[in-house]
C-alpha cells in the first residue's frame, strides 16, 4: 500500500509542466515589480516571486498508473510558486469505479523553475523542482527534480522525476499529459 501511494505521488509530480519550443514559455508572464533586485537573474523562480505559464489548473485524464494495476485522474494547480495535487484512484480503465483500498491523496508544496534544457528529441523543456511539504494533511518532506514542457495548453513532464538534480529526467512522457482547465493570469 505504501509503495502504491508513493508511486502515485511521484507520478503526479513527474507528470509535470513545461515550456519552451513553439509552446508556452515558462518564464514569468507577470514579473513582481516590487522586487529590489530589479534586473538580477538568480536562476530559479521562488514562491511568490513571479507568475509563470504554469499558473492555473491542469488535469491528467484517466489512465493506467505505471507499474500498478489501477488507474487514476490527477489534477494539479499552480499559484505563484506553490502547487496542490489531487489524485483520484480507480479500478477500471474508464475511471468510474473508485479503488476502495487506495487513498485519494492530496499533496501541496512549492516549486521552482530552472534553466531551459535541450532534449535529445529537439524540444526545449524547463527544469522543474518541487518540494512537497504536506501529504494528506501531514507534514511531508520530499524533493523531486523534473523537466516540464507546455505546448498548446498541454503540459508534459519527464518520464520519471529524480531525487537529485543529477537524476533529473532527460526525456518527456508523451503518454500521460495534463490539459489546462483554466488559466490564473
Amino acid at each position: 500500500m505504501k509503495r502504491m501511494v508513493m508511486c502515485t505521488l511521484v507520478s503526479v509530480l513527474m507528470a509535470g509542466c513545461g515550456g519552451g519550443g513553439n509552446g508556452s514559455n515558462l518564464e514569468s508572464v507577470n514579473e513582481d515589480t516590487g522586487s529590489s533586485g530589479e534586473g538580477e537573474d538568480n536562476g530559479t523562480i521562488t514562491p511568490g516571486d513571479q507568475i509563470t505559464a504554469l499558473e492555473g489548473t491542469w488535469k491528467k485524464q484517466c489512465g493506467n498508473v505505471d507499474g500498478e494495476s489501477h488507474y487514476d485522474i490527477v489534477t494539479v494547480s499552480f499559484t505563484q510558486g506553490t502547487f496542490t495535487t489531487s489524485i483520484e484512484n480507480y479500478i477500471d480503465s474508464g475511471c468510474t469505479t473508485p479503488f476502495q483500498e487506495a487513498p485519494n491523496p492530496i499533496s501541496s508544496g512549492v516549486f521552482s523553475l530552472g534553466e531551459d534544457v535541450l532534449l535529445s528529441e529537439g524540444v526545449t523543456a524547463t527544469e522543474f523542482n518541487t518540494h512537497v511539504t504536506q501529504f494528506n494533511g501531514a507534514d511531508f518532506e520530499i524533493n523531486e527534480y523534473d523537466i516540464v514542457y507546455i505546448n498548446n495548453n498541454v503540459l508534459y513532464a519527464g518520464l520519471e522525476s529524480g531525487s537529485s538534480p543529477e537524476l533529473r529526467p532527460t526525456s518527456l512522457n508523451y503518454n500521460r499529459q495534463f490539459y489546462r482547465l483554466n488559466q490564473a493570469y
